[in-house]
């Protein structure tokens, strides 16, 4: 009886997948079109050398760029056989011809023995560009065989979401701890011995872990390489090294998260952001953020210190707060109110983190901004009344004047870090910007809590209708702009204060003008007195 090798059965129909060298190779790229563009920008970045053939008079945008700059070398207008007899080429791609000659071009290319790879003809092409997704040094390539390509950029999409966030920085460390641990111990003997150290940590380390690894990491790995049991560089041995755990290293570097709390209804935090909340060793929070949400937090909590002037001062104390922590191993949330870039410095601290060679996530939130106007019963943008709206912010750095935008009919402006400055703003938009003092505006307080409030009037008299109701009760904004009364009920006035416009009901309570007093209707406006402003800028 003979003796059957229990082998894989091949499968046909598949390509071979490589990762080709393509440094200092020559590519020629025949195309005038963004397909051609594209392919130079893939050749350019795995270090080829790209000749293209392409009409100027037709030449894309970026195909012209690419000529102008030396990135790309024209060779001539149109395809002529004898140019394959110039140089050698390793590689070609056919992205416009004239489909009378393009299997007479194909053939030319294959006498001089040049793969090709001709666009939407697969049964003329030598192989198939792949829907690749990088990350640094990480590329994943998915290919359909020619199949259906517009699908392969779908798979990639799920495939590229599902990975961690920092791989590829994690892929790069390792292969510097790889390059380490091959000059410390060069030995080919030693070959499999490495290997097997380096899957181990491969296997077992977190990615975040990996992707945090510092020299001084690297250097005490190194040196437990060194001294696991059985070491021996040059005997071939292959005694596996004992198990890497983090405790062969220094202390592990935590992790820090940046995390957008919204408008304050807990309801309305992304599932990551509550996550974040939930995993969190440490939490920093603004000041502004509503303790429905503060409420949430299980861990450490630490509430920014921020009063005008102390800004600057109380962001300093709390960024060197994050990474102290970070440096001891724990996991920090920076919770901050709406969206962590929206007037947030949120950017500012990402900088901060990475120049301590830590890379921050950032969770964004729903801000303010966009939310305050729905929550309120005011749609920012509507057919015929505002094409656009605008965002800024109404207070410039240590408590200054900002520059402050032109007045539009058919736009809604929104000013954030307006209110504590209300009198001065209103009168600079009326005198200086050509806002009509008609023009109808509203401040929302606490969007989306249970105590919101929203006062409305005209520009004008804004200040006065504020004053009426005690004053502000931050955090709140400013909304300008004829949108107000797309939605407003017919019950509700030309001014007046309530929880939304929208409705005939759910009044906070209604100024009475000409009387000393406020009627007040609903309990909860007494929660309203919570939090001071934060002026960050």
């Amino acid at each position: 009886m003979t003796y059957e090798p229990r082998v894989p059965v091949p499968q046909g129909g598949a390509s071979l997948m490589l990762a080709f060298q393509s440094k200092n190779k020559n590519v020629l790229i025949l195309g005038d079109n963004t397909i051609a563009a594209n392919r130079v920008l893939s050749c350019l970045e795995a270090d080829a050398t790209v000749y293209l053939i392409s009409n100027p008079q037709f030449m894309c945008a970026e195909l012209e760029y690419r000529v102008s700059q030396g990135q790309a070398i024209l060779l001539g207008h149109q395809f002529e056989a004898d140019m394959l007899n110039s140089m050698r080429f390793d590689l070609g791609f056919i992205c416009q011809v004239n489909q009378d000659s393009i299997e007479s071009v194909v053939h030319h290319f294959r006498q001089h023995h040049i793969p090709v790879n001709v666009t939407d003809r697969s049964e003329l092409s030598d192989f198939f560009m792949t829907s690749t997704y990088r990350d640094q040094s990480l590329q994943v390539a998915v290919s359909t065989n020619g199949q259906a390509s517009k699908l392969s950029s779908r798979i990639r999409r799920h495939i590229a979401s599902s990975l961690p966030h920092n791989l590829g920085e994690a892929i790069n460390r390792m292969g510097r701890l790889r390059k380490k641990v091959r000059a410390s111990d060069p030995s080919s003997a030693s070959s499999v011995r490495r290997m097997a150290w380096l899957a181990q940590i491969c296997e077992y380390w977190s990615m975040d872990r990996l992707a945090q690894l510092s020299d001084k990491d690297m250097a005490e790995l190194l040196e437990s390489y060194h001294h696991d049991e059985g070491y021996e560089s040059l005997d071939g041995s292959e005694k596996q090294p004992q198990q890497i755990t983090r405790s062969s290293a220094s202390q592990p570097m935590g992790s820090i998260a940046l995390v957008g709390s919204g408008t304050g209804d807990p309801e309305l935090l992304t599932i990551a952001a509550y996550k974040a909340i939930k995993e969190a060793d440490l939490v920093l929070s603004d000041k502004i953020v509503p303790e429905e949400v503060v409420a949430l937090v299980e861990c450490e909590l630490k509430i920014a210190r921020k009063f005008p002037g102390n800004a600057d001062a109380a962001q300093q104390e709390f960024n060197e707060l994050a990474l102290h922590a970070v440096r001891q191993g724990k996991k920090v949330v920076r919770l901050k109110q709406g969206d962590p870039y929206l007037f947030g410095r949120g950017g500012e601290e990402v900088l901060f983190f990475r120049q301590h060679g830590i890379v921050p996530r950032v969770i964004p939130g729903i801000s303010s901004t966009v939310a305050a106007g729905l929550v309120a019963g005011i749609p920012l943008t509507h057919r015929g009344v505002a094409s656009q709206f605008l965002v800024t912010t109404g207070t410039g750095a240590r408590n200054s004047s900002a520059p402050l935008p032109i007045f539009d009919q058919h736009r809604t402006d929104v000013f954030l870090m307006a209110i504590h400055r209300l009198e001065a703003l209103t009168k600079d938009l009326m005198a200086t910007q050509q806002y009509p003092p008609d023009i109808p505006c509203a401040i929302v307080e606490r969007a989306s809590c249970k105590d919101q409030r929203v006062i409305w009037g005209q520009l004008s008299n804004i200040v006065q209708i504020l004053d009426d109701c005690g004053g502000s009760r931050p955090p709140g904004l400013l909304i300008v702009g004829r949108a107000i009364n797309v939605l407003k009920h017919e019950n509700k006035g030309v001014e007046g204060v309530a929880s939304n416009l929208m409705t005939a009901s759910g009044l906070a309570h209604d100024v009475v003008y000409g009387e000393s007093d406020i009627k007040v209707a609903d309990a909860n406006t007494q929660l309203l007195q919570l939090h001071d402003p934060e002026y960050v800028f």
